[in-house]
């Protein structure tokens, strides 16, 4: 399968989303065949997330997802951030896990997948908040069996040398990639009919090279990261976070109108 595919993952997933956005979502991903990863969180208390009333099946709509074949993942634990600490990947300034002890983090894992399992639902991986954790973060994962992470810049999936599998997630929006398994991270909760619209569109678009987490593990399974991929994703990472934000400042200083991250 050397070529792009895509994943999509929704994060965010909660009682109190906004859920006729998500209704009008689910048309489209049910129209296309399509089986995303949502990343749910266990027990929300982000009040910017509390966007509708508490929806009352929230966690048969959760099971009946998963036996649709969409995969479930654990998004941290109540999505709330204790404290500026940027974790391994260094994409945001504050967290709910990185750079607290394994005990810490370890009760707030066995807390989310305790819901998780008395709710009868599966984690399938682990979507940490803002894209925050550290190594602790992992080993903590492993122990309690969740050895599948939804994060970081390469272009295929690997396994480190903790045993623990990665599905990069690179793409906040759909462009076109060259070979390699990319995710887009969709927060949709905030979206108009504009975006709605958007969404429809690219999808439309993507959807012969959509995959899903099943595809993608049974493919790149035992896979091991390379000196391409670390070099790959250093210039991509560059590129997205330094050169492009430095282009956006200097044009703006000239009066141009910028251009568009990729």
């Amino acid at each position: 399968m050397r070529e792009s595919r895509y994943l999509l993952r929704f994060d965010d997933i909660c009682p109190t989303m906004n859920w006729d956005t998500w209704a009008a979502i689910e048309r489209v991903l049910v129209r296309h065949d399509l089986r995303p990863i949502l990343a749910v969180i266990p027990d929300n208390q982000d009040p910017k997330l509390m966007l509708a009333p508490p929806a009352p099946d929230f966690w048969d709509r959760v099971r009946r997802w998963q036996a649709m074949g969409y995969t479930i993942g654990l998004h941290g634990y109540q999505h709330v951030y204790v404290n500026h600490h940027r974790g391994l990947l260094k994409l945001t300034p504050h967290s709910e896990f990185s750079g607290l002890s394994f005990t810490e983090q370890e009760l707030k894992i066995r807390q989310g997948l305790a819901i998780f399992a008395e709710q009868g639902v599966r984690a399938e991986l682990f979507v940490a908040p803002s894209h925050s954790f550290d190594r602790t973060t992992l080993e903590v994962l492993h122990r309690h069996g969740l050895t599948v992470i939804s994060d970081g810049p390469w272009a295929w999936p690997h396994l480190d040398r903790g045993r623990m599998f990665w599905v990069p997630q690179q793409l906040w929006s759909f462009a076109p990639r060259p070979a390699g398994i990319w995710t887009v991270c969709l927060h949709p909760n905030d979206w108009k009919d504009k975006g709605l619209a958007r969404f429809e569109q690219q999808v439309a678009q993507f959807a012969p090279r959509i995959t899903d987490l099943a595809q993608v593990s049974r493919t790149y399974a035992g896979r091991q990261l390379t000196v391409r991929d670390r070099i790959n994703a250093q210039i991509g990472f560059l590129w997205r976070h330094r050169a492009i934000p430095f282009l956006k400042r200097w044009l703006k200083r000239r009066g141009s109108p910028g251009v568009q991250a990729q």
